[in-house]
């Protein structure tokens, strides 16, 4: 929680660097708050439409969008790349994989154009490597509870689905999955629980290509 805070009191602040540990620790807690958001939308009745988010969820990416970027920008900066790279996840697919080996790439050592190693500034870190490890079996078990929530409620409600608005990311949602796993195993310090995500991840990423495979050949 103290990386997501120490991203919020650095709200426009787009010099310097971050590690991977900040960025990721801000991406998870974001992602937490998000999915309350949209739970909030729902259960209130303010969801936009067919949608499946409404107010909570506008009013919280708005409020995360510059300081999302920020960390974003400085996360680049630690890989000795220019802050004007994360433009390139404007390219359908191939910017997005590559913008995300970026952030999954490790600091430069030692000091570079954009300031010292953030990790030789001896950061505060007060999350133990429990909390951590708590918080990535939280989210995969989520992911694994939502994966069978989404699956089923298509066959509840019959047009769930039938928006264009899901058109593009159903055929990608299998992928999307893979990234979680797979990039906490850059988070976590336990060889074997590494071990145990990426399986995971691998796992989600064969089927998720798979699927996309299948949808186009369909």
């Amino acid at each position: 929680m103290n990386w997501y805070l120490k991203c919020l009191k650095q709200y426009t602040d787009f010099s310097g660097r971050a590690r991977r540990k900040e960025y990721w620790m801000f991406t998870l807690f974001n992602l937490i708050f998000i999915i309350v958001a949209m739970i909030l939308d729902n259960v209130l009745g303010l969801t936009a439409g067919e949608l499946p988010y409404g107010v909570f969820y506008f009013l919280y990416a708005l409020a995360v969008l510059i300081p999302g970027l920020a960390v974003a920008v400085r996360r680049l900066h630690d890989v000795g790349k220019s802050g004007w790279m994360i433009l390139i996840a404007l390219i359908p697919l191939i910017g997005a994989i590559w913008l995300l080996v970026l952030m999954l790439t490790d600091s430069n050592s030692g000091e570079n154009q954009y300031g010292v190693n953030p990790k030789d500034a001896q950061v505060n870190d007060s999350i133990s490597n429990e909390t951590i490890d708590l918080l990535i079996l939280l989210v995969v078990i989520w992911m694994f509870f939502s994966r069978a929530f989404f699956s089923i409620l298509p066959k509840i409600i019959d047009d769930f689905y039938s928006t264009a608005t899901f058109e593009i990311s159903n055929k990608f949602i299998g992928l999307i999955w893979a990234v979680i796993p797979l990039s906490f195993a850059f988070v976590v310090k336990n060889k074997s629980k590494q071990i145990t995500l990426f399986i995971l991840g691998g796992i989600y990423l064969i089927y998720g290509l798979y699927e996309v495979v299948m949808q186009f050949i369909r």
